[in-house]
Parts: C-alpha cells; structure tokens; sequence
C-alpha cells in the first residue's frame, strides 16, 4: 500500500467525528490532555530534546517529524491538504489557525498511522504512541484551543498549562473515562485517578 492509499484509508477512519455534537467540559479531557504531554515528553526526551519550556507557545513544539529529522519530510501530509479534504467530506467548521488546534492534532494523527512503520518511529516502538490521547478527546466531542499562552480544553472549558508532575492515565477506555467524571467534582490528580482506577476494576 502507498502513501497516498494510507492516507486514504486513515482519513476514512476519522470521518465519524464530523457526526459528534462538541460537549460541555469534562475533567476526563483535561487527563487525556496530561496523559498527551506525558507522551509528548516522553518522545522529546527519547529523540534527545530536553527543552520542554515551549508546550504553551510554540504550535512547532508539538510536531515529533521535526524531532526525527526524518529524511523523508516532503511525504509528510500538511495539515492544509487534511483541512482541504476533510472539508470535502463534511467537516465544514474545521479551521486551520493559530487558535483551533484540531486540524493540528488530527493531522499528526493521520500521519503517525501513516508512517508508523518507518524505522525512526520503530526505534522507539516501546513508548505509546502521542496523539493517541487528542484524538481520543476530539472522538468524545471534546475540542482543543490555544489563547494567549495557554490551551483551553473544550467548549467554555478549562484553562490548561504545561503540568510540572509526572502523569500516567491507567486507560483510555471510554467506560473508564466517564466513571471519572461520574465520580469527581474537582481536578483528580494522580493519586485521586489510581484510586478511581482500582475502584472501577472492582466493580
């Protein structure tokens, strides 16, 4: 299969979330955000990048293609050309700027399932894969703004700011992710989501 095929096939995969509503705040979004800088940071510091003081400010700084220096750039599928197609396809609110990081982050989506297999991902096979946590918010109907330094995580929802703690979200599954917010009435740090973990395994 070529590029263009897996593109193809990767953006039919996502064609779903044109049909779901943007939702109201949820705390579980905010730990799929912390979960995503965890994997971020964990790539950077794997690619040799320990300057990490660029997450609030720096849209380039969330882009690992630059990290990997990788020699095949110009296969790399531009967030225009996704903005371009996905509009054909329905998704006419979808906007590529400085504010709405949607398109940003579904394009690095698209493109990490596209070129997973090349040699620069698989050397560091054992790390999970990044975007996987945005899109995950972006299939809830949860969005992702950038404004004045800092991202706004869904609609009128909460400010959010690189997190200074070590962070591990136990799972990504759905039912997990509304036990959280069905049980939590204040940002849950760590320990409050380990402990929400071993309560839901023991239901």
């Amino acid at each position: 299969m070529n590029i263009q095929e897996k593109y193809s096939q990767e953006l039919k995969k996502i064609f779903f979330i044109n049909s779901i509503n943007k939702k109201a705040f949820r705390f579980s979004n905010i730990l799929l955000f912390r979960e995503y800088q965890s994997r971020l940071f964990s790539w950077k510091r794997a690619l040799g990048n320990n300057n990490l003081d660029f997450f609030n400010k720096k849209k380039s700084f969330h882009n690992l293609f630059l990290d990997m220096k990788v020699k095949w750039e110009n296969e790399i599928i531009s967030e225009e050309k996704v903005v371009n197609d996905l509009k054909k396809n329905g998704f006419l609110n979808l906007n590529q700027s400085f504010r709405d990081y949607e398109s940003f982050f579904l394009t690095m989506f698209i493109n990490w399932e596209v070129f997973k297999d090349r040699i620069e991902m698989d050397l560091q096979s054992e790390l999970p894969p990044p975007y996987e946590p945005t899109f995950k918010i972006f299939s809830r109907g949860g969005a992702i703004y950038h404004s004045e330094g800092k991202f706004e995580i869904d609609i009128n929802g909460q400010t959010y700011r690189k997190y200074d703690k070590e962070f591990k979200l136990p799972s990504l599954d759905e039912d997990f992710l509304n036990y959280i917010d069905n049980n939590c009435d204040d940002f849950p740090n760590q320990e409050k989501v380990n402990l929400l973990w071993d309560f839901y395994n023991s239901k």
